[in-house]
């Protein structure tokens, strides 16, 4: 007898099959066809129709993104193709293929690209600000390092913002649920003439609550209510057309964002113990700390008040000129972020006494403030030629402070004041050349050459607090500074070749290569350099429409060969990054969407991973045997991080109509996925996240008129508690941080 997993796992791969997601929106039912429309993107850095562009792209606009019922980028995950995405307090963690990054530290680069207007994000905190009044999201799956620079081997992920237009318009709109979640958004353009407009969009608004406030949903084991989780957020972006003649055009935007609350209260899901795996430094005999939550995954201990703090603000100038044999195009922006973290380190039911804190526990203050420009010339002739050439230049300082008290059950009690000041210099010069010899023929190459160069200046000072007749006394064990400086150097490439069959289907194939920027560890001691890494992908993929439009499938096969893959590690109760020497990754994705009728709509996704360390032996120092000796482990042959073999949404959608009462549409929506590991270990069953299925029902309503529209929503009807997200702390404690739980609420709002 088959296994209802098995069933599960079938029924999903049937309906990926069937219908998935990559337009979304559909002409409404008044029309006389319910052909699918056509989406423009700008992926490639000039506007095309996604269906005729060999690459992976997914692309949300604002309907969609409605649709969906998508909160923050973190939930647009279930959608696209074997994109993961987890938080850490105000952290955005993205990973595309297998392909990222699950440090966020100052020193470390992302390894998913974040562009907000074409800005891009080296903070990916910035990417999760303003979700709201977008004309349109895109995610780029595979390398992208050609168009979108150092760190994007997993690919690119962009946000496009609605644009000041030469109607007036404004909405608002005010949600409400449980948790005490509340929200009001609005929005106004204000044309000012044939020469430009103004664009102002916003939470917060007129002492209305903030965006995504909302109460704790994890239970307190020593204070006891819910907390975790609970925030209040508020965003503005702004937005000054100028038009001055038929050719120039000149946009400045400028956006704040302002998050703060309790992050999560990152459960403990193992306690380090004599004659196990675990990370040195003192934690491998800790017998007497056996202060796991044996509760549900949403219960914790938690006797320091945790807390962040994070404001992000941006500017940029755009100018665009019609020189009539193409467009040039100059961004300047300022993009700078400043975020203070207070946690509970070892989640003990029990206070300690430390001077400083009265736990385990870490305050952490991070600051970044970066300049970019980027200068490109794109062709705009109509000939069977196409090109586009740029210039890059980013200059970045990172700074981050971290004061630890360390709890003396982890040896002597002791406190750990890591300083790192990072400086970031990247320059590149780009371009992408494409001939179509006819109509059903397209060849494309592009190149990017990139120069990095990062110095730093960094110190440790550690204490401890021996035993002094039972009062306080720090001694001064080691203090040490460091100033390393390095340089990378790199050339990237992409070689595709499209072929087109027909107006409505296609086939393509591309060779491309990426390219992560090396950096600095910063240890007691000393900083030691770790190397850029390097990925070679292969891709081949196909677009189809059937039935007159109704129908679009969209699937991709690829092959990547991952060398000095950067890993995350804790050494010596110290954040490092090594690289894994090798790494094979190999899937298939599928993308469909149907319009069944003029009102029901049906749409899945599919995405297939074979995604493991081919070479990779964890160092010496950083785990212990049973009998207390270093020992080296060989991960050679495990899973990567946050890539589950197999992952998939089936959705549907149906409009009512109600005649003077508007239309209704009702959509439900399936997000399953099989098995994630959380770290290289992949130790049973500390590093593992077991398959699991959400379920989500909400309600839509617009007036006749379209005026006035509103929302019912229940998302993880099914209750479904899951690891997002896992870190192991400098005590070597495994920590996780979960998922919404159940929810609810009710959404209404007017245009003008």
């Amino acid at each position: 007898m088959k296994t209802t997993k098995d069933t599960v796992i079938k029924s999903c791969l049937l309906g990926a099959l069937l219908a998935t997601t990559n337009t979304w929106t559909v002409i409404h039912a008044q029309e006389s066809s319910a052909a699918l429309e056509e989406i423009i993107v700008t992926a490639q850095k000039r506007q095309e129709n996604l269906q005729t562009l060999g690459i992976s792209v997914s692309a949300f606009d604002e309907g969609a993104l409605n649709s969906l019922g998508t909160r923050d980028i973190v939930e647009l995950s279930k959608f696209v193709p074997n994109l993961q995405i987890g938080t850490e307090s105000s952290d955005l963690k993205a990973m595309i293929r297998g392909v990222g990054s699950d440090n966020l530290e100052a020193f470390s680069d992302p390894g998913v690209a974040i562009h907000i207007d074409g800005v891009y994000q080296a903070r990916p905190s910035g990417g999760n600000s303003l979700y709201y009044d977008m004309e349109r999201v895109e995610v780029l799956r595979g390398p992208q390092g050609t168009l979108y620079g150092r760190n994007a081997n997993g690919g690119a992920i962009n946000f496009i913002s609605n644009k000041p237009s030469d109607e007036f318009e404004a909405s608002m709109d005010f949600g409400k649920g449980d948790n005490d979640w509340q929200r009001f958004r609005g929005m106004i353009n204000l044309p000012m003439g044939d020469k430009g407009g103004f664009r102002f969009a916003g939470t917060g608004l007129f002492g209305f609550p903030t965006n995504e406030t909302q109460d704790g949903y994890q239970k307190n084991l020593i204070a006891g209510g819910t907390e975790g989780n609970d925030k209040d957020d508020s965003s503005t972006r702004v937005q000054f057309l100028w038009q001055p003649t038929e050719k120039a055009s000149l946009l400045f935007a400028g956006g704040e964002t302002h998050k703060e609350g309790v992050g999560p209260i990152r459960k403990r899901t193992s306690t380090p113990g004599a004659g196990t795996l675990s990370p040195s430094g003192g934690s491998a005999n800790c017998d007497d700390c056996g202060y796991v939550a044996t509760g549900g995954l949403r219960e914790a201990y938690k006797d320091l008040e945790e807390s962040f703090d994070l404001l992000t603000r941006s500017y940029s100038f755009t100018l665009d000129y019609d020189l009539g044999f193409g467009t040039l195009t100059a961004i300047a922006a300022d993009s700078s972020t400043d975020m203070g973290l207070a946690q509970d380190s070892d989640q003990s039911p029990r206070a300690k006494g430390i001077p400083g804190g009265t736990t385990d526990s870490a305050v952490v203050t991070q600051r970044s403030d970066q300049q970019t420009l980027e200068v490109r010339l794109t062709s705009t002739n109509d000939g069977p030629v196409e090109w586009l050439l740029g210039l890059y230049y980013l200059d970045e300082n990172a700074f981050q402070s971290t004061l630890i008290n360390r709890d003396p059950t982890f040896g002597a009690a002791k406190t750990i004041e890591p300083l790192h000041d990072v400086n970031s210099k990247s320059s590149a010069v780009f371009g992408q050349f494409s001939i179509q010899p006819d109509d059903t023929l397209k060849l494309t190459a592009g190149f990017r050459s990139t120069n990095d160069e990062k110095d730093a200046v960094g110190g440790t000072k550690v204490q401890i607090r021996p035993p002094c007749g039972g009062s306080f006394c720090w001694v001064n064990v080691g203090s040490q500074s460091y100033s390393p400086e390095d340089s990378w150097s790199s050339g990237t490439y992409r070689l595709g070749i499209d072929k087109y069959i027909n107006d409505d289907r296609m086939v393509y194939a591309s060779m491309s290569t990426g390219y992560r920027a090396g950096g600095f560890n910063f240890g007691v001691s000393s900083a030691e350099s770790y190397d850029p890494e390097e990925l070679t992908a292969f891709e081949i993929g196909s677009k189809n429409r059937f039935n007159d439009g109704r129908m679009q499938l969209n699937a991709t096969v690829f092959y990547y060969d991952y060398t000095d893959m950067q890993v995350f590690q804790v050494v010596d109760q110290t954040i490092v990054i090594r690289n894994a020497s090798e790494a094979d990754i190999s899937g298939a994705e599928l993308e469909f969407v149907a319009a069944l009728s003029d009102n029901l709509r049906v749409d899945a996704s599919l995405g297939l991973l074979d995604a493991e360390y081919k070479k990779f032996i964890l160092p010496s120092n950083l785990f212990l045997d049973a009998a207390g000796d270093p020992t080296n482990i060989d991960v050679s042959g495990n899973r990567l991080i946050n890539a589950p073999k197999w992952s998939g949404h089936i959705g549907a959608e149906h409009d009512i109509s109600s005649g003077r009462l508007g239309t209704f549409t009702v959509r439900g929506q399936l997000y399953i996925t099989d098995d994630i590991y959380l770290r290289a270990l992949n130790l049973e069953p500390y590093d593992h996240q077991e398959g699991y299925t959400t379920f989500d029902v909400k309600v839509m309503w617009e007036s006749a008129d379209s005026r006035w529209f509103g929302e019912a929503f229940v998302n993880n009807i099914t209750d479904e508690a899951v690891i997002t997200n896992q870190e192991v702390t400098d005590s070597g404690i495994y920590f996780a941080n979960l998922n919404r739980p159940r929810s609810y609420g009710v959404v209404v709002g007017v245009r003008f």
